[in-house]
């Protein structure tokens, strides 16, 4: 498979080469990128058998600068007989966060209302003027928990994929309504606005977009984020497993234990996209370009709103890093049967890198160390 796939890579710079479109020293250069990203990916699939982690059967990785894709390919097998591609859908798991976190941002500045009222929601607007359930969260004496909150993970809501409430069937389907109605029993813990990591925070905040309004008119969470990013930015095979085009793309599950939530809706917007490495590849493009989102959105969710640690913050479905005079802006998922990282990095004085990786296997380790080392390629070449 690696080396099919880097004689595909070889043969279109060869075409490009020949029609005058690539130099010779362009040509090693993305030669040289494919075989060493190629390398590193197929070694991270087939570890030693004495590392005790898991062989992965299919992944797809896309690797670009400043917009431009330099390569992208699958490795291994998306389901029996059908290899993996750089179009082949993953499920991404809580990459799914920043897609949720854009289309709520872009409702803000479309100027979206609560449903039957007139004033326009901000950043700042209380969760418990949206959400009945939110009435019971607040602390006594303390600030209100807001659509900020939520954004950057400072609610200091209990994640309830962590502790899921009474019940409740994690092997099950359980309908939002349903899961909003447990939630309502949670108290929020620690110091008010200190970040704690938390799917409790973006399946509200898929709730929240179905309260509001734009010129009068709802919209599901799902057709929020069909309308606002994925159709509007371009991305045709990003979507839901329900979606037939999407089921019939996905790569087969690999399950490192039984699944868990994986029944709709308990990850309903943080963790129930689907997508290819170029589709993410596009939307970090689209992101950085400012097509995405307005510039003082695209901030908001680039900023330093949670603090992690020292050199760590959580903006707005995405974890940003400053460390050595480079930002980086990446996030993790993981979902029964897949796994994915998603990282783009701005050094200060040139262009911006992203690295896409999805596997077709849960709990895989040290994927965010491969990206960082692809990144480190690119950066080189």
């Amino acid at each position: 498979m690696m080396r099919l796939a880097l004689a595909k890579t070889v043969s279109v710079a060869l075409c490009l080469l020949l029609l005058g479109l690539l130099d010779a020293e362009a040509l090693e250069a993305d030669t040289s990128l494919a075989i060493q990203t190629g390398k590193l990916v197929t070694s991270f699939m087939n570890p030693p058998a004495d590392s005790g982690a898991p062989a992965i059967s299919g992944m797809s990785v896309a690797i670009g600068r400043a917009g431009t894709l330099l390569y992208a390919d699958g490795f291994g097998s998306a389901a029996p007989g059908r290899p993996a591609t750089a179009r082949t859908i993953y499920m991404v798991g809580s990459i799914t966060k920043q897609f949720t976190a854009a289309a709520l941002l872009r409702l803000i500045d479309k100027g979206a209302s609560i449903r039957g009222r007139s004033e326009t929601i901000k950043l700042d607007t209380p969760v418990a003027d949206i959400l009945d359930a939110a009435h019971d969260w607040q602390l006594e004496g303390g600030p209100p928990i807001t659509i900020s909150n939520l954004l950057s993970m400072t609610s200091n809501l209990p994640n309830y994929t962590r502790r899921p409430p009474r019940d409740l069937d994690p092997w099950g389907a359980v309908p939002a309504r349903q899961l909003l109605t447990a939630i309502k029993g949670y108290r929020p813990s620690g110091y008010p606005g200190s970040f704690e990591y938390s799917n409790t925070s973006y399946f509200l905040l898929s709730e929240i977009m179905e309260q509001l309004a734009v010129a009068g008119s709802t919209r599901s969470y799902h057709q929020i984020l069909e309308d606002e990013i994925f159709v509007r930015l371009g991305l045709s095979d990003t979507g839901f497993r329900a979606d037939p085009h999407i089921a019939a793309g996905l790569a087969t599950p690999h399950y490192g234990r039984r699944p868990r939530f994986f029944q709709p809706d308990w990850l309903k917007g943080s963790g129930d996209v689907a997508s290819t490495v170029i589709d993410i590849f596009k939307w970090n493009s689209e992101l950085m370009a400012g097509n995405a989102l307005s510039a003082g959105m695209r901030a908001v969710m680039f900023s330093d709103s949670g603090r992690v640690d020292a050199w760590t913050y959580y903006g707005a479905g995405w974890f940003v890093s400053h460390k050595d005079e480079v930002d980086r802006y990446f996030h993790s998922g993981t979902v029964s049967g897949y796994t994915s990282f998603n990282l783009i990095v701005q050094p200060k004085n040139s262009d911006w890198v992203s690295v896409v990786l999805l596997a077709d296997s849960d709990g895989v380790q040290d994927i965010d160390v491969l990206a960082e080392h692809i990144a480190q390629l690119v950066r080189a070449h």
